[in-house]
């Protein structure tokens, strides 16, 4: 997998007013600044919500259609959307990838992932339970349900951590 980009670099001129953007240090965070207009960029994590589905003790994962991770298996969600809580993101999420309403029991922890070549997240994590027939959409190829001490070697994110986290805090 490639090294994500360092958003900081990629950007050099203000979204405002198209000045070149200049580094300064404020409240002990870098960031870049326009002396023009004084825009601001901070460079903060995006946020992301999944979900560990379980039953009979074991852990649903799909795997990925499209970059990145191609092939690699994740758990259920992805972005949060404007003025969305984690709660209504990841029931979309699962609607929108799995086909299925779910029952939240409740958050396993948050993950920073700093391997995703789109940027920094912060991934929160639920557990929960489904009682419905998965369906996959067109982002994922495959799904299974996988014993956390059994689990795939490609696993994308912290989701691994995650898993096993739930396991051993069920």
């Amino acid at each position: 997998m490639p090294k994500p980009p360092n958003e900081y670099e990629l950007y050099k001129f203000c979204p405002h007013c198209g000045q070149n953007l200049h580094s300064e240090t404020i409240n002990k965070e870098k960031v870049k600044v326009c002396a023009n207009c004084h825009f601001i960029f901070w460079n903060k994590s995006k946020p992301v919500v999944s979900i560990i589905f379980h039953k009979n003790g074991k852990v649903l994962l799909i795997q990925r259609a499209n970059e990145p991770f191609k092939n690699y298996w994740v758990l259920p969600g992805g972005f949060t959307s404007y003025r969305e809580t984690a709660e209504e993101a990841i029931r979309r999420e699962a609607k929108e990838e799995i086909n299925v309403e779910i029952k939240l029991e409740k958050i396993i922890g948050t993950y920073l992932i700093d391997n995703d070549s789109r940027g920094m997240h912060l991934d929160i994590i639920f557990a929960g339970t489904t009682d419905e027939e998965i369906r996959l959409n067109n982002e994922d190829t495959n799904w299974e349900y996988f014993s956390p001490d059994n689990l795939p070697e490609n696993i994308a994110y912290k989701h691994r951590e995650a898993i096993i986290d739930w396991y051993n805090n069920k």
